[in-house]
């Protein structure tokens, strides 16, 4: 990330006194979300599968001078989820902030060549993730007297893609419940929003990016002229989950580089 990505970030102090709880932060988009948050004055609970990974943005945080505390969690089970979110306030005293951003999916997968348990991971890990995650964490956001909850959807939810349909389904389904979080919750002081994240260089896209064929033709389709970074999806997040966006919940905001609409 540049300098002058860094400089808002560190000056703006944001979530000063805030707790964010962020899934998949083990690395790529939730690694550069915890950071931001970090930067902006939150203390933040690391929540990944990846235990090492989890350990190494514990690290990042620590040495930008931020709190963080690493989680090892799965967020298909409902067990190590509810444990995620105790982790939180027995160590901060409080949660305001959740970003579900963790998730799993086949790669390359008709809908006939997915097998059962591929789907059922996916749904488990990309769609229940999330419901979990808002099961545990409203109930003592709305005690700390309110919060907001950030989703990692995808425009694969707004337009297929082709031949990854157990994916494109479950990020469906997360659009659809940060509206119905949204509905349900927001006269308790909660805001449920969705960021979709277009084609974003991050670990899990290295194959994508690896072939300067296959990055010249997707950049060709970028409106803004490059492709996205895991800092662009950050800051759609942190925008989300501040008081700049009081009065915006239920909404999927598109963070794409102008590719859906090309």
């Amino acid at each position: 990330m540049n300098e002058s990505a860094q400089t808002p970030a560190q000056t703006r102090n944001r979530f000063a006194g805030k707790v964010a709880v962020v899934t998949g932060s083990g690395s790529g988009i939730g690694r550069e979300t915890a950071l931001a948050f970090a930067r902006e004055g939150a203390e933040v609970i690391v929540a990944d599968i990846d235990t090492e990974g989890a350990g190494r943005t514990v690290t990042q945080v620590e040495g930008c001078g931020g709190s963080a505390k690493a989680c090892r969690v799965d967020v298909g089970d409902a067990d190590s989820v509810r444990e995620m979110v105790e982790l939180a306030v027995r160590t901060y005293g409080r949660l305001d902030v959740l970003h579900n951003n963790a998730y799993w999916a086949p790669l390359d997968r008709s809908v006939t060549e997915t097998s059962m348990q591929e789907w059922d991971r996916t749904i488990a890990v990309t769609l229940t993730g999330v419901f979990l995650g808002c099961k545990y964490a409203i109930p003592v956001m709305i005690e700390g007297g309110g919060g907001a909850i950030v989703n990692t959807a995808s425009v694969a939810a707004l337009a297929a893609s082709p031949r990854f349909g157990a994916y494109v389904a479950a990020k469906g389904g997360v659009v659809a419940l940060t509206r119905s979080v949204a509905f349900d919750y927001g006269s308790a002081g909660i805001r449920c929003n969705a960021v979709a994240p277009g084609l974003i260089e991050t670990p899990a896209t290295e194959a994508v990016f690896a072939d300067p064929e296959r990055r010249a033709w997707v950049t060709s389709k970028l409106l803004v002229g490059r492709v996205g970074q895991p800092t662009d999806i950050a800051n759609a997040v942190l925008y989300l989950a501040s008081e700049e966006s009081a009065f915006v919940t239920g909404q999927t905001i598109v963070v794409d580089g102008g590719r859906l609409i090309s």
